[in-house]
């Protein structure tokens, strides 16, 4: 069977624009295009129809702030089944009240029927304030991750697991309600020569740091694992291992920067003041893969065709 990233790696680009560069989104000029979605089958019983309408902006609102973007304009696609059509208002509103809260502009869209679960579908448009290829990226840069990962590794593997692992409110509320930190527009803004390379990880930390080495064809020697602590205490509780973490990992709207190994110092301290937890977890090499401890990890995480593996 075909994983989601061969059918982009081998069938998607045969197909798109010949200066299309297979990055999370496209820039032309100033402008900066991103569409994400997802089926609405992908719910928890802790969700509301406002938290599913919220968390399909902030997919998009991710990737155009990590891409060094500034978001400006957004569509929607709603497809619904004709039993769900109460909870479109309240969709509608965590849409709205994402983009509000990013100070975009929801501009139109479109409605459709779904004899299944359905979907929805964001557009967003931003401008590039400083988006870098991965042609940037040096060897000896560092890398750097917003704050610390785990808290939805945590949902997942209680869920694969029939929620048999006690899952803390602050775990689901950070799912229901993710916030990307608006000021990383003022880290681009303020360090843009000094950043080589940024991208989220909502694919998951381990798919996320292959996307870049296989784009770069270099490699990156981490030297800490991003975990939170208090993730890493329950599972320890649990007898869950690190690779697992890893493995369910996603869906957590972190932002991976690559900057110059002379100024990281510089960047962590003002991402510190802006209300960010950064983690040094990384740096750039020549030995292309991603390595812990001198091991090569493989790549894991979630394929939306193949699902975790």
């Amino acid at each position: 069977m075909h994983s989601e990233h061969e059918i982009i790696k081998n069938l998607v680009s045969r197909y798109v624009s010949d200066n299309a560069t297979n990055d999370d989104v496209y820039v032309e000029g100033k402008n900066m295009y991103k569409i994400d979605g997802f089926q609405l089958s992908y719910e928890f019983n802790f969700l509301e129809s406002y938290d599913i309408g919220w968390r399909s902006v902030i997919g998009v609102i991710s990737d155009i702030l990590s891409k060094g973007g500034s978001p400006k304009f957004f569509l929607a696609s709603l497809g619904l089944n004709k039993n769900r059509l109460k909870e479109i208002e309240n969709i509608l509103k965590g849409i709205s009240d994402a983009i509000n809260y990013y100070k975009g502009s929801y501009v139109g869209g479109d409605t459709n029927s779904s004899d299944n679960n359905g979907w929805i579908d964001i557009v967003g448009i931003g401008e590039a304030v400083c988006y870098k290829s991965v042609d940037n990226i040096k060897r000896g840069d560092k890398v750097i991750i917003t704050s610390p990962i785990g808290y939805n590794s945590i949902i997942f593997i209680s869920y694969v697991n029939n929620w048999k692992i006690s899952i803390p409110l602050k775990y689901k509320l950070k799912y229901k309600h993710p916030i990307v930190n608006p000021h990383l527009q003022d880290i681009f803004s303020q360090n843009c020569d000094n950043i080589h390379y940024s991208l989220d990880i909502s694919d998951g930390l381990i798919v996320s740091l292959y996307n870049l080495v296989e784009r770069s064809k270099l490699g990156i020697e981490i030297t800490k694992m991003p975990v939170s602590e208090e993730v890493l205490n329950i599972a320890n509780n649990y007898k869950i291992r690190l690779l697992d973490l890893l493995k369910f990992s996603g869906e957590e709207y972190e932002s991976i920067f690559v900057v110059d190994k002379d100024s990281y110092h510089k960047i962590i301290n003002q991402m510190k003041l802006l209300g960010l937890n950064p983690v040094v977890f990384g740096e750039i090499s020549d030995r292309q893969g991603v390595y812990f401890n001198g091991e090569l990890i493989r790549k894991t995480g979630w394929d939306n065709f193949l699902g975790w593996f």
